[in-house]
């Protein structure tokens, strides 16, 4: 089940959904969720729901188009997924404003013309659809949206019939008319613009959000009806035209505890609504609220996770979390956004996957839920723990021999671990930097600088956010048993991720090599995700997204960002220097990309590389057909040793055609083919981003044309039709196209033309 910002949602969420099941639409079915924060409880009928997210944008990248204009109104057509925040914020610059818009302005276009919302502009524009059409859903994806040129408003505590809207205050009732019509308001109060007033309704709106609170909207006839019901009342409205009648709302919020007063009262004033849009109670509702049953009960199985599953609860659907989730931004999947995953575990899944710890979703939430510690144990849920493997190479010679060097240095102090994992992969250059630094100021320093290197091992990080905890455990216990053998005094950690796991799992408390090097950090630092559960602060905490180049099935963006990392996993993404690394001797330093030479950004390369590959196996339909009549010769392998070079081809020749005539990426390329590891590095972070694409997409693509080849023999059309070939295509095929030594190749070409 999915949850909205409905009293019915809260409701079910104590209750429990088996004894409503009868008045829930069992079958799974596509819908399209917005952002969750309709107060109607509509998408509770929905037992077993595949959730779609409608666009934001539209074709051409922009959130609206003018279609037709006449004098101060205008008909926009606008991508149901966009927020009315982004819709009024752009709007606003040339004057114009939605004809009607909730006042809690976090929600999506698609959503309130779908449950046909009331809000701002009620007192003339009514509901989205009564006796007159305002706002249109064309499809799933986009609507047409009447915009009105209203820049400035002249405000009056007189009704007036030219009013847009009449709002409701702890003052008393305002009416809004558009300027236009000032001269005909009577009891003026002032005027001022149309963005200054929109900022000050949503602000109000905002402030009923809060922790162990509800937010209600409750709408009737009579005004007076409303304020017999006790709440903390923020802001209303009334409606007028475009209605079967004359309404008055007003938006709340309510103590959790109060929720059974709250449904006691809707049964006593049936005619009274705790949602603003013009709909009536459905018999999921009125079962809801005639049971009204407020007692929690865990699950038997997350009895461990109590307190997790409490907190869960807290969550209120005011979607500020999603723009600030990494999950969310990357696959734009409801479902993996906070409130998507919480309703998840209420409603009893158990596979979730793992979360990317940034922590900045539990910065942007109001209520202050506490997400990131509940996203972080969901995974234990699962069934199987399916980990990534990170890889851990063994450290260079000439790393070696800086251990050494150290260790004849400072023989009279006692030993440490340095604990290396991933870092020989991600930030080669920070490990050495790091060793250097010990060297050069080790007399200095509170803790030891004579440290023994543990390389080849991981610290358990990847089995952690995978739910594998005893996995993790075992990682971590390793690494302290390795120390006390060695009978070393304590272990050093480059990673925050591996220091995480080891201080929670290990029995034993490691050290972070930023604290040793941090006053001596010149330049902003990034300090994100574990860092910061970790208590730590800096001058940015953008989320890298760990070592995943793929979530979900979709792209996690690399870029280049000028900041000093201190995790490896964000040295690599942001494609940048750590603060370990500022203190790597020149004279020892790998060849790296001067500041001034970055003139390209990588994600934009990136697009391209993706961009190259998909048009190349498309091109190459009609010759993959061709081949695939060799299948029945040859077997299997044959094909495969046939297919693949074909596509790859094209894609290098797509790639050289396109970049070869940059004259950045040429002198960019040239930088990168200065220093082997250089090299190796780039092609290897390109092709595991590159091989996050959606290769089930691309395969029924590239199967669909090869099946209207005209190159492809009646007698084989079987065989490509069957979902052998299909497998082959997409694992042994598509995902060998692009390898690091192809793209070195790429490299050497475009650097040499």
């Amino acid at each position: 089940m999915l949850f909205d910002a409905s009293v019915f949602s809260r409701a079910l969420k104590l209750m429990g959904s088996e004894a409503f099941r009868k008045f829930m639409v069992q079958e799974g079915r596509e819908i399209i969720v917005g952002r969750g924060t309709s107060l109607y409880g509509g998408i509770l009928q929905f037992q077993n729901p595949r959730a779609i997210s409608p666009p934001t944008r539209l074709e051409d990248g922009s959130i609206y188009r003018v279609e037709s204009s006449d004098g101060p109104y205008s008909r926009l057509t606008v991508p149901a997924g966009v927020t009315f925040r982004e819709l009024i914020e752009r709007l606003s610059r040339e004057d114009i404003f939605p004809a009607l818009f909730p006042v809690y302005v976090e929600g999506t276009i698609g959503g309130f013309v779908a449950t046909n919302g009331s809000g701002f502009g009620s007192y003339k524009f009514g509901f989205v659809n009564a006796k007159k059409r305002v706002h249109e859903l064309k499809d799933p994806n986009y609507v047409s949206v009447l915009g009105v040129r209203y820049p400035e408003v002249v405000e009056s505590t007189k009704e007036s019939k030219f009013s847009w809207s009449g709002v409701i205050t702890q003052e008393g009732a305002y009416y809004y008319i558009p300027e236009a019509y000032s001269d005909s308001v009577q009891e003026k109060r002032g005027s001022l613009s149309t963005a200054e007033l929109v900022k000050n309704i949503t602000s109000r709106t905002e402030k009923i959000i809060k922790r162990d609170y509800l937010p209600v909207c409750l709408r009737s006839e009579y005004l007076e009806v409303i304020d017999q019901f006790q709440a903390e009342w923020g802001v209303g409205y009334i409606v007028n035209y475009n209605s079967p009648a004359r309404y008055y709302v007003k938006c709340g919020s309510v103590e959790e505890s109060r929720l059974e007063d709250l449904f006691s009262y809707l049964r006593k004033n049936p005619r009274v609504l705790p949602f603003p849009n013009l709909m009536e109670y459905t018999e999921l509702h009125k079962a809801i609220l005639n049971r009204a049953e407020f007692e929690l009960k865990v699950p038997k199985n997350l009895g461990q996770f109590r307190l997790q599953y409490q907190e869960a609860l807290k969550c209120v659907n005011c979607s500020l979390c999603l723009n600030a989730c990494l999950a969310y931004r990357v696959t734009q999947d409801y479902t993996r956004s906070p409130p998507g995953k919480f309703a998840r575990l209420i409603s009893g899944d158990q596979e979730f996957e793992q979360c990317f710890g940034c922590m900045e979703c539990q910065d942007a939430c109001p209520v202050g839920v506490k997400i990131a510690s509940v996203t972080e144990v969901l995974p234990r849920l699962n069934k199987t723990k399916s980990t990534l493997n990170v890889e851990t190479p063994p450290v260079s010679q000439r790393i070696r021999e800086q251990e050494k060097l150290i260790e004849n240095t400072y023989k009279n102090k006692p030993p440490f671990m340095l604990f290396v994992g991933c870092a020989s992969k991600y930030d080669l250059d920070g490990l050495e930097g790091f060793l250097h630094f010990l060297r050069d100021y080790g007399n200095d320093l509170s803790y030891s600088p004579r440290v023994k290197l543990m390389d080849g091992h991981c610290c358990g990080f990847e089995k952690y956010i995978a739910g594998d905890v005893e996995g993790a455990k075992s990682d971590a216990i390793r690494i302290r048993e390795m120390k006390d053998k060695l009978g070393l005094q304590g272990v050093y950690f480059l990673c925050p991720e591996g220091l995480y796991v080891y201080n929670s799992l290990s029995g034993d408390k490691g050290i972070l090599a930023y604290d040793l090097v941090k006053d001596k950090v010149k330049g902003r630092v990034h300090v994100g995700c574990w860092m910061r559960k970790m208590g730590y602060s800096g001058g940015d905490n953008e989320c890298a997204g760990t070592f995943l180049t793929v979530y979900s099935g979709k792209s996690v963006q690399l870029k280049n960002k000028d900041v000093l990392t201190i995790c490896p996993f964000s040295t690599w993404k942001y494609n940048t220097k750590s603060v370990y690394s500022t203190f790597l001797k020149r004279d020892v330093q790998q060849a790296s990309l001067p500041k001034e030479e970055i003139l390209v950004e990588e994600q934009e390369l990136v697009s391209w590389m993706m961009e190259a590959f998909k048009n190349a196996v498309i091109l190459s339909a009609d010759e993959v057909a061709d081949r695939a009549n060799s299948w029945n010769l040859g077997g299997k392998n044959y094909f495969v040793l046939l297919a693949t070079p074909v596509i790859r081809k094209k894609f290098v020749n797509l790639m050289i055609q396109r970049l070869s005539t940059s004259k950045e990426v040429k002198r960019y390329f040239s930088v990168i083919l200065g220093s082997a590891g250089t090299l190796q590095e780039k092609t290897s972070r390109w092709t595991e981003v590159l091989n996050g694409i959606n290769f089930d997409e691309l395969t029924e693509e590239l199967v669909k044309r090869v099946l209207n080849s005209p190159k492809l023999e009646y007698g084989s059309r079987d065989l490509v039709s069957g979902k052998d070939f299909r497998e082959v295509i997409k694992n042994d095929v598509l995902k060998k196209v692009i390898t690091p030594s192809v793209l070195q190749e790429i490299v050497r070409n475009v650097a040499y033309m």
